[in-house]
């Protein structure tokens, strides 16, 4: 979901890097640092995760000519590490193709809003919603939280890519088609896949690595009932 450089104006370049900015600076305020600072494998964890980030980012499923879609796995990120450090983390993985040129410095902004930002935000939002809203359950968690929600900010992602695009009147140069819209979804399945495979694996062999899973709330339901 990178964004061609010469597919942005100028004002759409200033308006999403200041998003951005404001972005990471809100998440360099509000991260976790003293208890990600003091938990030295919980920083490894967040550092491999950028490494998976960027090697999953340098692949892409080409639609049309100068439009392509990434699995993005921030969902996973999110629920693990926080939004802040998600965000901080996606900037990172962003720096690093942008300096191999894979990505570009002048859409760092735009990519940042559509690849980390609005998944995110979105992930944080959703995992809050339904923790207040629904059943403490595994399942919940899983299917609801994790699962659709890794789907539904994946599609939210490309869609504000387009938006960034018609905000910058390129949609026809970028040679958007109907297929695009076909394949976002689905692909979205592979994105809620993924997700969902990171984080059963980490809730079941190190559940201490992922901040928004409490299995002394989730399972206690069930191991009353044992």
């Amino acid at each position: 979901m990178l964004v061609e450089p010469e597919l942005l104006e100028t004002g759409t370049r200033i308006v999403t890097g200041a998003l951005a900015a404001g972005a990471l600076v809100l998440a360099a305020i509000g991260a976790p640092w003293r208890a990600w600072l003091t938990d030295r494998e919980r920083q490894w964890v967040w550092l491999a995760s950028l490494g998976v980030l960027v090697g999953l980012w340098s692949m892409r499923a080409g639609i049309t000519p100068g439009l392509s879609v990434r699995f993005l796995l921030v969902s996973a990120l999110t629920l693990m590490h926080g939004w802040q450090l998600a965000v901080i983390g996606a900037a990172l993985a962003l720096a690093v193709l942008s300096i191999t040129g894979q990505a570009h410095w002048g859409s760092f902004g735009a990519n940042l809003v559509c690849m980390g930002i609005v998944p995110a935000l979105f992930t944080a939002w959703l995992h809050e919603f339904v923790h207040a809203r629904l059943p403490h359950n595994y399942f919940v968690y899983f299917f609801v939280t994790v699962f659709v929600g890794s789907a539904l900010a994946f599609n939210l992602a490309g869609l504000a890519r387009l938006a960034i695009l018609a905000a910058s009147g390129t949609l026809e140069e970028a040679h958007v088609g109907t297929e695009y819209f076909a394949i976002l979804p689905l692909m979205s399945f592979g994105e809620a896949t993924i997700n969902g495979m990171v984080m059963a694996m980490s809730v079941v062999y190190r559940p201490k690595w992922v901040m928004s899973f409490d299995d002394r709330l989730y399972l206690r339901k069930r191991g009353s009932g044992a």
